[in-house]
């Protein structure tokens, strides 16, 4: 196909339909994490051991994303795209039937395993389709909907939890998955390939061996002690594979993460600020729901109605995040959306203490909005910092760390509380996560932010779906088969 074919799509609709993809992926989570209590029940587990079926596959993500991305960046992102969400449906499926708290969690897992790839991939194909300086509206977009869909799986999810059963989650997602292959097939543009690269198999294997050794043993370390024999030993061995992981990628050719890409400020300062920042906002989700459930005695509609605000409020700060950059500047909406996060834990922790419902639910619209107008932001002063040749394993990185201070957050905190119900233990608890989060403060408030970070203002629909200019060159339309994407020679 000659370079200059013309669209058969707009960019609007290109990013509606991979953010399907990304909806669907995201849309358990909020109303899974509601519904721990019953699902713990049902198949007769401890809390401390149900709450792995978040935590697992958060591990997963972040053993899997980075390697997924760089496949994007190598072998086309529409491919993995493909690829990834043909399993996931499969894998989500076959959740649903999931007989015991092993199987639902190994399940899970190999779902989240496989949609891996479609984050990285969605923003990069995304970012390709749309001017450079709409790069942070892109990325707000596409955290919006990765909050907003969430929301909906409370209003859906809750009352059809309570109705028939926590099952009925799988099956929709595994429907949303389906539907997402079957328009991505049609509408999602090839992008570049890189030719004379091979893909970083032995990297890849040894990161994910020191991540999931090191994650593995923050998780279990509560429940079996510090001093544990078991878990000195899978520290060790974690960094010694992380060690071992850097000076593979010095020597190999083709790296899946170059060190020098990593030393850039602005790409070390938002990985490290993803995991003092993803850590105590998702650690507290689960624990707000576990302290609704347990101190407050609601069910899971209650719990999911009182979390709801808080993807909502995710959304909301994500759409107004460009807006907010171009008005007060990068750095400002930085420090402003992750110092709210650490007041709305210290908030929701008082919560718990007053036995108040309305501090529960403004801390829950405050971490939203926090997180929400960050995100976006960070995003886009890394992918401007990788370029777009590294942008899916770049994008991979910073959802791996993310997803690491997730795991951490929640395995910790969670263990701290594990089946304890008094209101003065979340409290403290909560109070914690909150004196991590002003790390995060701190850590995102040194990234650097110049004027290709700051996006235009958010503005509505365009009238016409055509009326996005673009250059021709870098949207190509979409083939019959998954490996239509262009293959081009690395310059580099």
């Amino acid at each position: 196909m000659p370079n200059d074919a013309a669209p058969r799509f707009s960019p609007r609709t290109v990013q509606v339909v991979a953010l399907i993809g990304v909806a669907s992926s995201s849309f358990p989570i909020t109303v899974l994490s509601a519904a721990l209590p019953d699902i713990a029940v049902d198949l007769n587990t401890s809390i401390s051991t149900i709450t792995w079926v978040i935590a697992a596959p958060l591990l997963a993500f972040a053993v899997f994303t980075p390697m997924a991305g760089k496949l994007g960046d190598l072998y086309g992102h529409r491919r993995m795209y493909l690829i990834g969400f043909s399993l996931a449906s499969i894998f989500s499926i076959a959740t649903a039937l999931a007989w015991n708290a092993a199987s639902l969690i190994a399940l899970r897992v190999l779902a989240q395993s496989a949609s891996a790839s479609t984050g990285p991939s969605a923003l990069a194909i995304m970012m390709s389709v749309f001017p450079e300086e709409k790069r942070t509206s892109v990325a707000g977009t596409w955290s919006a909907v990765l909050a907003a869909s969430p929301a909906i799986g409370v209003v859906l999810g809750g009352p059809l939890i309570d109705l028939t059963s926590w099952r009925i989650l799988f099956l929709i997602q595994g429907v949303g998955s389906a539907l997402a292959v079957l328009f991505a097939h049609r509408v999602l543009p090839a992008t570049e390939r890189r030719s004379g690269i091979k893909f970083d198999l032995k990297g890849g294997l040894i990161l994910a061996a020191g991540v999931g050794a090191i994650l593995i043993s923050i998780n279990r370390a509560p429940h079996v002690g510090w001093g544990n024999p078991l878990i000195s030993i899978a520290v060790v061995a974690g960094m010694i594979a992380l060690g071992v992981f850097v000076l593979v990628e010095r020597r190999t050719d083709h790296p899946l993460v170059s060190t020098a890409m990593i030393r850039e400020r602005n790409v070390a300062l938002p990985l490290l600020s993803q995991v003092f920042i993803n850590g105590p906002y998702m650690a507290g989700l689960v624990i707000t729901s576990l302290m609704l459930g347990s101190t407050f005695s609601f069910d899971t509609t209650r719990i999911s109605l009182m979390i709801l605000p808080r993807p909502i409020a995710f959304a909301a700060g994500a759409w107004i995040a460009g807006w907010a950059v171009l008005k007060f500047g990068g750095r400002s909406v930085v420090v402003t959306g992750t110092t709210l996060i650490a007041l709305a834990l210290f908030i929701i922790g008082r919560g718990a203490i007053d036995h108040s419902v309305w501090l529960v639910l403004i801390g829950a619209a405050m971490a939203g909005t926090g997180s929400g107008i960050a995100r976006p932001a960070i995003i886009a002063a890394l992918t401007s910092a990788v370029g777009p040749k590294d942008m899916g394993v770049g994008t991979g990185m910073l959802n791996m760390t993310g997803q690491i201070g997730a795991a951490a957050g929640i395995s910790i905190l969670s263990g701290l509380i594990s089946d304890n119900s008094d209101a003065h233990r979340f409290y403290v608890v909560l109070t914690v996560a909150a004196l991590v989060a002003i790390l995060g403060v701190i850590t995102a408030g040194l990234i650097v932010f110049t004027s290709e970070t700051k996006p235009d203002p958010p503005t509505p629909l365009p009238a016409s779906p055509y009326s996005v200019s673009i250059n021709p060159q870098r949207l190509h339309p979409a083939g019959s088969a998954l490996g239509d994407d262009r293959e081009t020679p690395d310059t580099q």
